[in-house]
């Protein structure tokens, strides 16, 4: 299933899934191709993803994110499956301000300030 992001189509080895009503996508993945990185704790399920100069702190099963220090409560909670976090598809205009999208199976993140 396509990615659209920053107007270039993306594959992924992770296709978005549906659960409980929301769409998920690979965090690691998603950030990495605008721009920003991704560290993960593996013992607190914890994973930072940062992009320019905000940094998310992502907990597996919980909602609430710190967003360099501003607190951010999700639509749905971050997962682990597979060994990957996952992150409702709307993460990205949460914590970051990204215009997003998920339309007949494409997800799609834009940055409005680009």
């Amino acid at each position: 299933m396509p990615y659209n992001i920053g107007g270039s189509e993306y594959y992924f080895a992770s296709e978005p899934f549906l659960k409980n009503n929301k769409n998920y996508i690979p965090l690691r993945d998603t950030v990495e191709v605008l721009g920003g990185s991704v560290t993960f704790d593996n013992t607190t399920k914890t994973a930072t993803a940062t992009i320019a100069s905000y940094a998310a702190t992502v907990v597996d099963g919980d909602p609430n994110v710190d967003v360099s220090g501003t607190p951010v409560t999700l639509t749905a909670a971050p997962l682990i499956q597979d060994g990957e976090m996952f992150v409702p598809f709307d993460f990205f205009r949460d914590a970051y301000g990204y215009e997003t999208a998920f339309d007949n199976g494409t997800v799609s993140i834009t940055n409005p300030n680009a």
